[in-house]
């Protein structure tokens, strides 16, 4: 692919590609003031960063002003770290360099980008990227337009049941009912009785003080999206400071259990991988995973699957005749 160095980055605010043949280098952000945002690399060497002088500016307190720096290497980006504060995370992996493969995930401070190579065909993809193109007014606005009419239809409907069974309660003689009637009508008060009751159980830890509910709601939501994007123990320590605010919170309590499930899990692939290749004598496949499982823990060296994972890459070192600590993971 010919680089052009006239448009370093193309930005777009759409999830759609080119209409033109060829192959494109795509950044698109995930999370953060940006999310939605598609940046087309169309140079050599592009810098990422918070500074406004950056090709793909990075609007995160956690970015440096120069944060990293994508260049291309024979046909393929390589991901470089400028001697930032926070480092680049891509994959749950922490790197200083990382040559970039389809559907990386990088993460810079709290923000996400996913990268992609994508080859466009003749004839394959009918609409072209246009610049000016709204991409909150394309997911937004557009489609809600089909879905004005279905509601409409559905209130009308609705408009309908509650004239008729209004009627019926109407004509609907108050005394004499039948015993069979009156059996059924006492069934639909105790269904709805029942519903009340739930809807009010305290279980439900209903909050009154709006700021305490808002907060809470925003340390789970922020938990919610830690664990969607892999980030668990991000996750762990939102959904903490959720039960810190209101203790005992079943939501909070319910998605707490399951990330740590979720990061068990993970991290027991990781491990029974490693335990394969080291039975299988890849022993330098084995020092990967289990360098995999230090990266992913390095915040935490008091974990026992840190430790235990160090105790492995020591066996694997004398395996392989490196010396004690010469095999160095990041």
């Amino acid at each position: 692919m010919e680089i052009s160095e006239k448009i370093p980055v193309k930005i777009v605010k759409s999830l759609k590609v080119p209409k033109e043949p060829g192959v494109y280098f795509r950044l698109l952000c995930m999370t953060g003031k940006n999310k939605g945002f598609s940046y087309f690399i169309n140079s050599k060497r592009v810098v990422m960063g918070r500074s406004e002088k950056a090709e793909i500016q990075v609007i995160d307190g956690k970015s440096s002003r120069e944060h990293a720096e994508l260049a291309l290497v024979g046909e393929k980006y390589v991901l470089t770290d400028l001697g930032s504060q926070n480092g680049i995370i891509v994959n749950d992996l922490k790197v200083s360099q990382h040559r970039l493969a389809d559907n990386d995930k990088i993460i810079i401070g709290q923000t996400v980008y996913k990268y992609n190579r994508i080859v466009v065909k003749k004839s394959e993809f009918p609409v072209a990227v246009d610049e000016d193109e709204d991409f909150e007014e394309y997911e937004e606005e557009e489609q809600p337009k089909k879905n004005k009419k279905k509601a409409e239809k559905k209130s009308s409907k609705f408009i309908v049941i509650l004239v008729v069974a209004l009627g019926a309660v109407l004509i609907l003689p108050d005394d004499g009912d039948s015993p069979a009637t009156a059996k059924r009508k006492g069934s639909v008060v105790g269904n709805v009785q029942r519903e009340k009751i739930a809807l009010s159980d305290p279980r439900n830890n209903e909050i009154e003080d709006k700021d305490v509910r808002d907060k809470l709601k925003a340390f789970i939501h922020r938990g919610q999206r830690e664990y969607r994007e892999g980030n668990y123990f991000r996750a762990i320590e939102q959904f903490e400071l959720a039960l810190i605010l209101v203790p005992n919170h079943v939501d909070a309590s319910f998605y707490l259990r399951k990330t740590k499930e979720s990061l068990r899990e993970y991290l027991t692939s990781i491990k029974e991988k490693a335990q394969q290749d080291q039975d299988g004598l890849k022993y330098t496949t084995a020092l990967n995973q289990y360098c995999a499982i230090i990266s992913f823990l390095q915040e935490y060296p008091e974990d026992p699957r840190y430790k235990e994972a160090e105790k492995q890459i020591e066996l694997l070192e004398e395996k392989l005749g490196y010396l004690k600590g010469e095999f160095k993971c990041y």
